[in-house]
């Protein structure tokens, strides 16, 4: 009956008489489409699509397409095919098996098309669209190959799985030919994938089978359209929620358009459309991804970035800082990543609008910023070549907005500006404000990206020096609100604690006034999940901030009570959100944070409020274990020395607390379960190792 079933939902789901559906045997609803023709998937919870060997269109039309140890659709056999988008369409690859959303083996070829969205995610080293990748670093000959992609038109939401491109390669693989002509395009790279072109290529550790820039993007065209491409850093953020992704730094090391991690970007062009990429931590925003400062794992003669924007293209590439060590070894905002010798060959002609923006102190158009460039050799372009009718505005931390010791320089007198450092055309406008570069929820959520801090008080500096009349000036100020919110990102089992009693987690707002000084505690929280009673303790919905993360994690975690749960840490910390600070800062001596207004957030995540304590036990750690009164603690009762006593509420095997710096906290030593001493602890930064993240505390027994 199951067979007979599936037949008759294959032949229902035929539009075009010329094409086989066939469904498994099991209504798994893994179909198989082998003949030329047309076709329309329409049902709900597909779990596999397979096209081999085909020429024709398949129609996806309010659908769903979830796979488990495979791509979801995979197009193999030489397949030419087009995809009509209808309504809302959602196709998700295995995240725990290297796989694609949507795979295109070499020599097959895709183009979608229709007015529908399609939301489509990468499995694990798999891009959204593309190819999956492979953990191992292998040689060229040998290596997993990608077809063919075109997009028409149709709204497309590309998120990668871990080390793969939005749109392309996955880990450890070249791209191909990539095409936009039109639609509106999303795509996000994931963990040093770019957002369109290669994935993860290879890192500054590569050995034998393919230095650094060997990997490459493939050639990039795009004609026409709306186009997004970022880069995100950690594989278990959920980047298909923009709004979370847009409220945090891009990500790292890869472009936004080109190179992922170690790869190069031989062929971009733009002809047209409007386009925002944002590349980080070395990645250029167009261009290569973050090479090395190791000559022996580079192949420099491989590594390049050469890019073409011409004809009517619209442009906003973005270099940005997403780690403080990052700023003297950036990508440019277009041309090469860090660690390349070339910036490659950059040409910018026609009637494009372009807007260069380098956080970093790289070029914003060029070459990248090497702190220890490879054999001592400072990077620099082949040549880069900007036309006289292009409207251009370009802006970077560096000494230069283009790279002028380019080998070759073609570009007019009348594009530079009052200051090397930014660059503008007799025609360009200004950006008036870093938000205006928005990249919009598919929800219809107004949720913009923001630039990070570097570039916002670049920008700031920029914009306070082109405001000439005083009343113009005081009417801004006059305009500026007296107060807003404060997003706080406290360490994972951590609060923080305001001077009026308030305790707010990571992820929680607060609404404060500007310019204003306020007091706040650090605080442990209570992360046991029973009470004194062995009743199952309710605990607060925690969203972690990891450092160097890209969205927030949500999870239930401990709360903090006064005198109760928890515990509250002895140093008084001072913040204050300034409506006049360009970018963050610290006083060690007051102990207090500035907080510029733009995007306020008070970042407790850093060793200047907390230590991480790893209680361990000279003679061995087993059957032994560790509590904190008032965090992780025995609940007293009456008990036998089982196991099953103590699964409500027990001390830890190799406990690693976050712990407020300043408290004295009681710690106490079990073996088997069983008190065997405690003693005062109190946390403090490690003298001779002040840079170091945590702290080792060993028990005597």
């Amino acid at each position: 009956m199951k067979k007979l079933l599936s037949i008759i939902l294959a032949v229902l789901l035929i539009t075009g008489t010329a094409s086989v559906v066939a469904f498994a045997a099991d209504d798994s609803k893994d179909i198989t489409i082998n003949e030329d023709g047309n076709c329309t998937l329409n049902e709900d919870n597909y779990t596999s699509v397979t096209i081999d060997g085909v020429s024709g269109t398949v129609t996806l039309e309010d659908t769903q397409i979830f796979s488990a140890g495979r791509s979801a659709i995979h197009v193999k056999g030489g397949s030419n095919v087009t995809f009509v988008i209808k309504g809302h369409v959602k196709v998700e690859a295995d995240g725990n098996t290297p796989s694609a959303g949507i795979q295109v083996d070499v020599g097959s070829s895709v183009t979608f098309k229709g007015d529908g969205t399609l939301n489509v995610t990468g499995g694990k080293y798999g891009a959204a669209i593309g190819s999956f990748g492979t953990g191992t670093n292998i040689p060229e000959k040998d290596r997993v190959q990608v077809g063919e992609i075109t997009i028409d038109s149709g709204n497309i939401n590309a998120y990668a799985g871990a080390r793969g491109a939005g749109i392309g390669s996955g880990y450890h693989v070249n791209g191909n030919l990539i095409t936009i002509n039109g639609g509106v395009i999303h795509a996000y790279g994931n963990e040093c994938g770019a957002g369109i072109g290669s994935g993860y290529g290879t890192s500054g550790g590569a050995i034998g089978t393919a230095a650094v820039g060997e990997y490459d993007a493939g050639k990039i065209v795009i004609n026409g359209g709306e186009v997004y491409a970022a880069t995100v850093k950690d594989q278990r953020a959920d980047i298909s929620s923009l709004s979370q992704l847009n409220a945090n730094d891009p990500g790292t090391f890869a472009a936004g358009i080109g190179g992922g991690y170690g790869a190069s970007a031989s062929d971009i062009e733009i002809n047209g459309g409007k386009v925002t990429a944002i590349g980080s931590c070395g990645g250029a925003g167009i261009g290569a991804g973050r090479g090395t400062s190791s000559a022996s794992k580079y192949n420099k003669d491989a590594y390049k970035a050469n890019i073409k924007i011409t004809g009517n293209a619209d442009v906003t590439a973005i270099s940005a800082t997403s780690r403080s060590n990052e700023l003297n070894s950036g990508g440019a905002a277009i041309g090469s990543g860090r660690g390349s010798h070339t910036g490659g060959s950059i040409e910018i002609t026609g009637n494009a609008n372009v807007k260069a923006i380098s956080a970093t102190g790289a070029c914003a158009i060029g070459a990248s910023k090497q702190k220890s460039p490879v054999d001592g050799a400072t990077p620099v372009a082949e040549s880069i070549t900007i036309g006289n009718n292009v409207e251009l505005y370009a802006v970077s931390a560096a000494d230069y907005a283009v790279d002028k010791d380019a080998e070759s320089l073609s570009i007019s007198d009348e594009f530079f500006g009052s200051s090397d450092r930014y660059f503008f055309g007799e025609n360009a406008a200004p950006i008036a404000d870093v938000n205006s570069v928005k990249v919009e929820s598919t929800k219809g959520e107004k949720d913009g990206y923001s630039v990070p801090a570097d570039s916002v008080s670049l920008w700031a500096n920029i914009k306070k020096a082109e405001i000439k009349d005083d009343e113009e000036e005081a009417a801004a100020q006059s305009a500026q609100t007296t107060n807003g919110n404060l997003k706080i990102i406290a360490p994972l089992a951590m609060a923080v604690r305001l001077e009026n009693g308030g305790i707010y987690y990571s992820g929680d707002e607060v609404e404060v006034e500007y310019d204003k000084e306020y007091c706040f505690q650090m605080c442990c929280v209570d992360w046991s999940t029973r009470d004194t009673n062995g009743e199952k303790k309710i605990h607060k919905p925690y969203e972690t901030f990891y450092p160097g993360a890209t969205a927030w994690n949500h999870t239930n975690h401990g709360i903090y009570e006064d005198d109760t749960r928890g515990l509250k840490g002895t140093v008084v910390y001072k913040f204050e959100v300034s409506t006049t600070a360009v970018k963050p800062s610290f006083d060690a001596e007051s102990k207090k944070f500035i907080i510029p207004k733009r995007n306020a957030a008070l970042r407790t995540d850093v060793n200047k409020c907390f230590m991480a304590y790893r209680f361990k036990f000279s003679k061995g750690d087993y059957n032994k274990q560790t509590g904190i009164d008032k965090v992780v603690y025995d609940t007293g009762k009456e008990h036998v020395n089982t196991l099953e006593d103590f699964r409500y509420n027990k001390p830890l095997e190799s406990l690693s607390v976050n712990l407020p710096l300043g408290s004295t906290i009681n710690a106490i030593a079990y073996q088997n379960y069983e008190r065997i001493g405690d003693a005062d602890v109190f946390v403090e930064i490690d003298s001779d190792h002040p840079d170091r993240c945590y702290t080792d505390y060993v028990w005597p027994y």
